[in-house]
């Protein structure tokens, strides 16, 4: 690294994209006023922004949207930011969710979002049960027995029996009247029915906002109604000047996403018809189990594809990185919940983003994030950070948050928000501004210059670690029973009804916090990403990367891709380690793919080349992943590690998650390989300096490279040997060191 970008990283330009502020469109704007607040940026350093319209609730934005007055105040930015050569970045809705276009996408009920829902009705013994017959999107049945029966099977109904669960063919017991077929059921045993159906929010009641995001058209008709617009008026600037599209906070609003095309789909991906199991979707048991496997494994294709896949398409054509961050990143619960497969929906993001609200740290929001990206090849991520810290919050909180951020594997900050006004009720739209308004102010050119040396030393190579972690979307989606009660934005919602499911949740929760509070830094792998993945000598390693892991985890795994069964058994063979918590895997997918699971794995535990050990048990699991793996650096006396105040969130879905009360203290350290050279980020959480000895492998005396006050140090050397170093490190708290070398 240069030591001159990192005395003075403001003047790099390859920098400017470390601090990217959401600037709060939020009151009527003035050209003068415009001009003044960019200089301000500019003067402490934050030279890429992004206009963001925010009209919170009639107290906000004043002005219009996409029209002539829109681009003249878009203007002003642009022409500044050609003339003092910034890059800028393009908010593409007004508010959030993104995809509505300032909710006039959803006025057609065809862009909403569909979804199923289902009435259940007690049949007890002896008892007729009568209906019309309908499909599941509403409509009358019709046609002689002999059409009904060989068609489609999609009828609406759908019957079991209560003890068993065992499903009654209801064809058994139509009767064919003269407007079509209708259903008479009736046992000598209790039973239970489900009535099935796709439903579309009314406009007026929460439809505007609930946009298809597994609708290709929907996605199309916003893409004509916002991206084209920028692209008439700023085509020439696109690459250039304007850099970056800020896709914010989609996200399926209802529990069971529907689309038109959802049945042809599924059909082809998975060889069978969902429509005749629908009601597996939300009844226990894991044969039910499966299928919801497949379902919300369709979800996310269709998300992944229909959505962010249109959207990057369409920024690569125009020369534009594409940024977006979700909701629900916090917990496998929210993956499953929010977007089928959390993990999967960074494939065609350029920068991969998360959200953090409230100042609490120590949640897993950012690292699976940064995981996602790595997945597929990604380094440049970005977080969107500080919204509801509040007015209070100080300059050593803020610049602690943003190490912690880097820490994590965030490349950029994004702060929420810089606001133009705070006039009136606009000061309590999820505060604080970091802009002029703020107590910490004064300081933020220092705040600015960390950031920018944070960027310069942790992109432009891959992250460094041991451990692979499997994670285990389609064994929570067996167990996952999805609650119909709950769209969005609640406090307390959506509780996890199945006991497994919970207990998936919670333990991966616990295990993932245990190996950080460790000092034991790790990948998430998933599906989607196991073509990205080959095994070399023992070594798993990501093509896209070249990171190297010599150890892999399968937390409660019980079921697993068929490709990841091949990649595993090639890993064991060549002598890689396995840790399996809980089970062994015993199911795949697809289905006809189960006796090869179960067979490969009993094969490789006969071998000695599995360790299997009980997943609550965080203290055996680490002690035996620190035993297998090496360590290039290593805390040896002081602060091993960090506590975490906060481990697990409650087996309900929280929307937004609000980080307060979260904290860790101790010392925690991330290494990066850049250029061939390790840096090694060292953070102390404490309130006071602190000092530790660490062992460094290196070819020559390692430095310390500040990041608050751009200084470089050689490292105190308590004694070498070949290629170790041990040194003693005085860590001030609220900024992280970096030893290079």
């Amino acid at each position: 690294m240069d030591r001159e970008v990192w005395k003075n990283p403001q003047a790099a330009k390859e920098l400017e994209e470390a601090e990217i502020p959401l600037w709060f469109w939020n009151d009527k704007l003035e050209k003068r006023e415009l001009l003044r607040q960019l200089k301000m940026k500019t003067e402490i350093g934050v030279t890429c922004t992004i206009p963001h319209a925010r009209t919170n609730g009639g107290e906000g934005y004043i002005g219009g949207y996409l029209d002539e007055d829109w681009f003249d105040k878009i203007d002003t930015v642009m022409q500044y930011k050609k003339k003092h050569q910034e890059p800028l970045w393009l908010y593409d809705e007004i508010d959030w969710p993104a995809g509505t276009c300032n909710k006039t996408i959803t006025l057609e009920e065809k862009y909403r979002e569909q979804y199923l829902t289902f009435q259940k009705f007690e049949i007890p013994a002896g008892k007729p049960f009568r209906a019309q017959l309908k499909s599941v999107t509403g409509k009358r049945i019709t046609g002689n027995p002999e059409t009904v029966e060989k068609g489609e099977f999609d009828y609406n109904i759908f019957i079991f029996d209560k003890v068993t669960m065992q499903a009654y063919d209801i064809r058994e017991y139509f009767k064919y009247l003269i407007f079509g077929p209708e259903l008479e059921f009736q046992a000598d045993r209790d039973a239970v029915a489900y009535v099935a159906k796709v439903q579309v929010d009314a406009y007026e009641y929460g439809g505007k906002g609930q946009v298809s995001y597994i609708n290709g058209e929907a996605t199309r008709a916003f893409l004509q109604s916002t991206y084209e617009k920028y692209r008439e008026y700023y085509q020439t600037e696109f690459g250039t000047t304007i850099t970056g599209v800020f896709n914010d906070e989609t996200r399926m609003c209802n529990p069971l996403p529907w689309c038109e095309e959802f049945p042809g789909v599924f059909q082809d991906r998975k060889g069978y018809s969902i429509l005749p199991r629908l009601a597996d979707l939300i009844i226990p048991g894991e044969t039910p189990g499966r299928t919801r496997c497949d379902y919300f494994d369709v979800v996310a294709y269709l998300y992944q594809t229909r959505y962010f896949g249109e959207i990057h398409k369409w920024c690569k054509a125009n020369n534009l990185k594409l940024f977006a961050h979700l909701l629900g990143e916090e917990t496998i619960y929210g993956h499953a919940r929010y977007s089928g497969d959390y993990l999967r929906q960074n494939k065609y993001l350029d920068i991969p983003g998360a959200d953090h609200l409230g100042k609490g740290i120590g949640s897993l929001n950012i690292k699976y994030t940064a995981s996602g990206a790595h997945s597929y090849g990604k380094d440049m991520t970005a977080v969107e950070v500080f919204a509801g810290c509040g007015w209070d919050i100080t300059f050593e909180e803020y610049i602690r948050m943003v190490t912690w951020m880097y820490q994590m594997g965030m490349k950029t900050i994004i702060n929420h928000g810089f606001f133009y006004s705070d006039r009136g009720a606009r000061k309590n739209d999820w505060p604080p501004s970091q802009f002029f308004q703020w107590q910490g102010w004064s300081r933020m050119k220092e705040g600015n210059a960390m950031i920018r040396r944070l960027h310069y030393a942790l992109t432009g190579g891959c992250s460094e670690m041991e451990v692979l972690v499997y994670h285990p979307m389609e064994s929570f989606w067996l167990q996952y029973e999805p609650n119909l009660l709950y769209t969005h934005g609640f406090a307390e919602g959506a509780f996890l009804e199945n006991e497994q499911a919970a207990r998936m949740d919670r333990e991966l929760q616990l295990l993932l916090n245990a190996l950080l509070s460790a000092n034991i830094d790790f990948e998430l792998l998933h599906k989607d990403a196991l073509e990205n993945f080959k095994t070399e000598n023992a070594i798993m390693v990501n093509t896209k990367t070249d990171q190297r892991f010599s150890l892999i985890i399968l937390p409660m795994c019980r079921v697993l891709p068929v490709e990841a069964v091949s990649l595993l058994k090639q890993f064991a063979e060549e002598g890689g380690h396995i840790l399996a918590l809980d089970e062994l895997p015993a199911m795949a997918m697809p289905q006809s793919a189960d006796s090869e699971v179960i067979q490969a794995f009993r094969n490789m535990k006969a071998q000695g080349k599995i360790t299997l050990l009980p997943i609550e048990d965080k203290e055996a699991v680490c002690s035996e992943v620190i035993r297998k793996i090496p360590h290039p650096v290593k805390i040896v006396q002081g602060s091993k590690g960090t506590e975490n105040n906060h481990l697990c969130y409650p087996s309900y879905l929280i929307d937004p998650y609000l980080h307060t009360g979260e904290n860790i203290t101790g010392v925690m350290f991330t290494r990066y390989i850049k250029n061939g050279q390790r840096n090694t980020l060292f953070m102390n959480y404490g309130n006071k300096e602190v000092t530790v000895q660490v062992a460094v492998e290196a070819d020559k005396q390692p430095e310390v490279w500040d990041t608050f006050t751009g200084t470089v140090q050689r490292a105190e050397v308590i004694k070498a040997e070949e290629h170790l170093y041990y040194l003693l490190l005085r860590l001030p708290c609220n900024y992280g060191v970096i030893v290079r070398g």
